[in-house]
């Protein structure tokens, strides 16, 4: 992906749609929006934690954040589990020293009991380096037995309402990739600030089983920030080469989204994907142009390019079902 983003940035400057010159740093400014309700502005282009904690160079994940910092990004996307967790870390130290009031951080947590999500708190804390977190993620909510132990006797939502009053987290969110209809019921369930979801043309197109046809509805009648994930399939999108990185992005920010969530393992990929949101995001598509889009992917099978939602579909066509964030 990286050299699709790096040729994508050569031809968009050759067409006069890289950023001016003269903007802070050659890149341009990235636009800014509201967090929901929040009252937080974060730039439509955060940072996703998977990838930078999935490095084996540590000094490069370093430099990778610490240039999404230097450019402007200030959103950055991690979690308590697995590689995850060592973003935390790298974060911690990435942006140690820096205006704390200029960082969101949002981290999430994987457990569901009272207890267990206790110690996912008190890690990230500790590991960002922060004495509070300005969104709190309940993560990857899959089934609807999940929302009974969240909000069931000491379930997590008891936790972090504690967590709330002794001011260790400002607002609250919840996160899903596998059933919009599930997102959907936690989102009517509870006041939450935000929600995490898929959002791409693939979505958009598939709307039978779709978080934009479904779960985004709610969010943005409840004010609610919406930030985007899985935006070019983790990649599998884009291999297709039915729309391009340009229109893909494009679509995800011309939706009712706060800030869509990127992986970037090298400043490469940062500097590519920080010149694209600069000079296009502002460009939205229009309905006529969205609908475009979709109909791109009409004669496309959708489901293997979203094996993360699972439905009697995924089932019945034998696809392996997804255990990842």
């Amino acid at each position: 992906m990286a050299n699709n983003r790096r040729d994508f940035v050569k031809a968009a400057a050759g067409l006069g749609l890289a950023a001016s010159a003269s903007a802070a740093a050659g890149f341009g400014e990235i636009p800014k929006r509201k967090l929901g309700r929040t009252g937080l502005d974060v730039t439509i282009l955060g940072l996703g934690g998977a990838r930078v904690g999935q490095l084996d160079d540590h000094d490069q994940a370093i430099e990778t954040i610490q240039r999404c910092h230097d450019l402007g990004v200030t959103y950055f996307d991690t979690a308590a589990a697995g590689a995850y967790g060592l973003s935390q870390k790298r974060y911690g130290i990435a942006l140690e020293g820096r205006d704390r009031t200029k960082l969101v951080f949002g981290t999430k947590t994987r457990h569901r009991t009272r207890a267990h999500s206790q110690l996912d708190l008190n890690q990230s804390l500790a590991n960002l380096k922060t004495d509070y977190l300005d969104l709190y993620q309940v993560h990857n909510v899959m089934h609807e037995e999940d929302l009974d132990f969240i909000f069931g006797p000491n379930g997590v939502m008891e936790m972090i309402e504690k967590a709330k009053k002794e001011g260790k987290i400002r607002f609250v969110g919840v996160t899903g990739h596998m059933d919009p209809l599930v997102l959907k019921k936690a989102c009517e369930m509870y006041d939450f600030d935000t929600v995490l979801i898929p959002l791409s043309v693939t979505d958009g197109a598939r709307r039978d089983f779709s978080f934009e046809h479904t779960t985004l509805p709610v969010a943005v009648k409840k004010s609610m920030g919406v930030l985007a994930m899985k935006t070019t399939g983790v990649g599998a999108i884009e291999g297709r080469k039915i729309s391009t990185l340009d229109e893909m992005l494009r679509y995800v920010w011309s939706l009712p989204v706060s800030t869509a969530i990127l992986g970037c393992e090298t400043t490469a990929q940062v500097e590519a994907d920080v010149r694209i949101a600069a000079s296009m995001a502002n460009s939205k598509m229009s309905s006529a142009e969205m609908e475009q889009q979709r109909s791109k992917w009409a004669k496309a099978e959708l489901a293997p390019l979203e094996p993360w939602k699972v439905d009697q579909s995924n089932r019945t066509a034998g696809l392996p079902r997804y255990l990842g964030d």
